[in-house]
């Protein structure tokens, strides 16, 4: 448990890339942090683990699950970052509003639990990212097999990296 802590304060800490400086008095307080690329859901130790790439600009939700099934880059790798969707073929992708379908192609591989909610919280994430309308509602993500079975999952359901505004307590320190 510790070693999962200690990862995800290094990636809170690391992925941003902004450099530390001290506060700095200039205009007004800052309204949050956007992640500079689509948050993609890596595996750490069974567990998903949000991250941002700086080199890939926001795009759509089926960008995003492009992205993802691309695999950890070199840093991701570094921080003990993997994946459960190696050799999955890009999925069929339909947005409705708050609504997004995966459809898996045929011959694609029974997933495991990990891999779908690694889809999922990409998809969601990717849809919240361009589609702002869903903040209050969140998405819906429904994953359809070759079989016809479905997963389905919310954003609800993922720790969703987005911005948030900065307290004016915590802005004049």
């Amino acid at each position: 448990m510790k070693r999962l802590t200690l990862l995800a304060a290094v990636l809170l800490l690391s992925g941003c890339g902004i450099p530390a400086t001290g506060v700095i008095q200039s205009g007004d307080p800052a309204t949050g942090v956007t992640p500079a690329g689509p948050v993609l859901y890596f595996v750490v130790g069974g567990h998903l683990v949000p991250t941002s790439s700086p080199l890939a600009a926001p795009s759509d939700t089926g960008a995003a699950v492009k992205l993802l099934l691309s695999g950890p880059d070199v840093r991701e790798r570094r921080l003990g970052m993997t994946t459960a969707l190696d050799g999955v073929p890009a999925p069929a992708v339909s947005v409705n509003g708050a609504e997004v379908t995966l459809r898996l192609s045929a011959g694609t591989r029974p997933l495991p639990p990990i891999a779908i909610r690694q889809l999922i919280c990409t998809a969601a994430a990717a849809r919240l990212t361009v589609g702002p309308d869903t903040a209050a509602t969140g998405v819906t993500v429904v994953v359809t097999g070759p079989d016809g079975r479905l997963a389905r999952g919310s954003s609800r359901d993922c720790v969703i990296l987005r911005p948030t505004p900065l307290s004016t307590e915590t802005a004049g320190r």
